[in-house]
């Protein structure tokens, strides 16, 4: 990477595009004034494009967001809809949100736009008050997705569940796990200063922060976008540019291979994929 990029000046190059961006939205929201909907968040998102992606100013990506691990099985009804998976090409996988009983497909431009508006305001964040709390990581995933799901959006799972072939601890377990989680990523972020060189304690570090997240699995649903969206705040906070965190086709199985390590504390393969990433990002 290079050290000598500006960072300043990328994160106000993203600001002045997400204005462009919030400025368009508002004229295609105008122009759908006129048309009926279902509920309170149908009049914001324009359902008929299932490609509707989180924009490329936070993703550097400019593709949908990819779940993270398969699903292990059909639902068996929405309330069991538990495993992350985010995949948007099927349709035969039900939650039940504000906007009625709804496929995934159905529901990923309004997830997409709550991902992108959580990020965008991140970057009106002193960097250096950027702290990883139970707390904050539950404000993110309420103000991403309490609109769609108000009765769990932001609360800690309350029921265990299988992800893929990996079991995430006990339900009763998450509050205490997470709380050392967050003291954990905290610790290691100490010996971390801002514009820091890309060295192993760093890349260790982020590697940690997100195999752990995705390994407790804290919330019901959606953790793959909640490690994203934290991701990217503890690179704002170090002052380093976004990088790419979605696999691409020929590097998914590589990634899932290096979570499952993560799920047995071997940080090694992700701490490669970080290792890639920045490399990727020069």
């Amino acid at each position: 990477m290079q050290r000598g990029r500006d960072e300043i000046a990328l994160f106000e190059n993203y600001m002045v595009k997400l204005s462009k961006t919030n400025s368009q939205r508002k004229s295609d929201e105008k122009k759908k004034a006129s048309k009926k909907h279902r509920g309170p968040l149908a009049d914001r998102v324009d359902t008929r494009g299932a490609k509707e992606t989180v924009s490329e100013k936070h993703s550097r990506t400019g593709k949908r967001l990819h779940g993270v691990r398969g699903r292990a099985g059909k639902p068996q009804d929405a309330e069991r809809v538990s495993e992350e998976s985010e995949e948007y090409s099927s349709a035969t996988r039900y939650i039940e949100s504000s906007l009625g009983i709804k496929s995934y497909k159905e529901l990923a431009p309004y997830l997409a736009k709550g991902v992108e508006r959580v990020m965008a305001s991140l970057l009106n964040y002193n960097p250096a008050d950027i702290k990883t709390t139970s707390e904050f990581i539950c404000k993110l995933h309420k103000d991403a997705f309490g609109e769609l799901f108000p009765d769990w959006a932001g609360r800690y799972r309350d029921r265990n569940v299988t992800v893929g072939k990996h079991k995430p601890p006990p339900s009763f377990k998450v509050p205490v796990l997470m709380r050392q989680y967050c003291e954990d990523v905290e610790s290691r972020l100490s010996f971390i200063g801002p514009n820091p060189a890309i060295t192993d304690v760093l890349l260790e570090a982020l590697a940690f922060a997100e195999g752990r997240l995705l390994s407790i699995h804290p919330f019901l649903d959606l953790n793959g976008r909640i490690a994203r969206m934290l991701l990217f705040a503890l690179l704002y906070r170090l002052n380093l540019p976004p990088v790419s965190l979605v696999p691409e086709d020929k590097d998914k199985a590589e990634y899932l291979k290096a979570l499952s390590e993560a799920d047995m504390f071997n940080w090694h393969p992700l701490i490669e994929i970080w290792r890639n990433r920045f490399r990727q990002g020069q």
